[in-house]
């Protein structure tokens, strides 16, 4: 009987797959999602993405997956959900690990803003790929990551808003106003990354050694911020 959710499911909510309680089955689903998630970032599509590519490079077998996911679509869910599960937590951990997030720094907590952003989506590149592939073909998948950005968004958007008004000197009811330019400047940056995922356009690509000061500056600029 599968295990995985059923396509219905509400979005937003996070597809999930019980952890079997045997050693060997959990070392083997835990095989099949990391090659999963291995392959789906070498390819960025999930059509050249086969169960069987999967198992053998997992070492498991067709039955296992079965036993687990009722198809490749079920299984991109729950990897892409563990990513996005993963990516939170080292959010909140770098956000108690680095004293920038602790100072009045606007300038500085800017920067580190984007330079989490280009950190994500260099690592996470073929996985954006692949879902923006299929929320073309009417899948809810880019939803995932856009829950997920919205909770980062809670985290990050207040202390740049607060360091902001700090250094401008406002009154704290323009905190409101301050968010929305901060959440309007990111909007553009993010949107640009995702841009270079799906297009490439250049001259920026997401390898360029120029894109994350660029990006930078002109999230600066957007907030009437010094240049670095």
């Amino acid at each position: 009987m599968p295990t995985t959710p059923p396509r219905s499911r509400a979005a937003g909510s996070p597809p999930s797959v019980p952890e079997p309680r045997q050693t060997r089955s959990q070392v083997g689903l835990a095989s099949m999602l990391q090659a999963g998630r291995e392959l789906i970032e070498a390819s960025g599509n999930l059509d050249d993405l086969s169960i069987n590519d999967i198992v053998e490079r997992a070492g498991t077998s067709i039955g296992a997956f079965y036993r687990r996911f009722d198809n490749k679509d079920a299984f991109f869910e729950v990897v892409q959900d563990r990513v996005m599960s993963e990516g939170l937590d080292y959010v909140r951990e770098m956000l108690e690990r680095d004293p920038v997030w602790r100072s009045s720094d606007a300038s500085a907590i800017a920067d580190a803003i984007l330079a989490f952003y280009v950190l994500v989506f260099r690592r996470n590149r073929g996985l954006y790929h692949a879902s923006l592939l299929r929320a073309s073909q009417r899948k809810a998948s880019w939803d995932a990551v856009k829950e997920t950005n919205r909770q980062v968004l809670a985290l990050f958007v207040p202390r740049l808003s607060t360091a902001l008004i700090e250094t401008r000197g406002t009154k704290s009811a323009d905190v409101a106003a301050c968010e929305f330019e901060v959440r309007a400047s990111l909007q553009m940056a993010t949107g640009m990354l995702v841009n270079i995922v799906l297009n490439d356009p250049g001259p920026l690509s997401l390898t360029s050694r120029r894109l994350r000061p660029w990006l930078q500056t002109q999230f600066r600029r957007s907030l009437l911020l010094p240049d670095a």
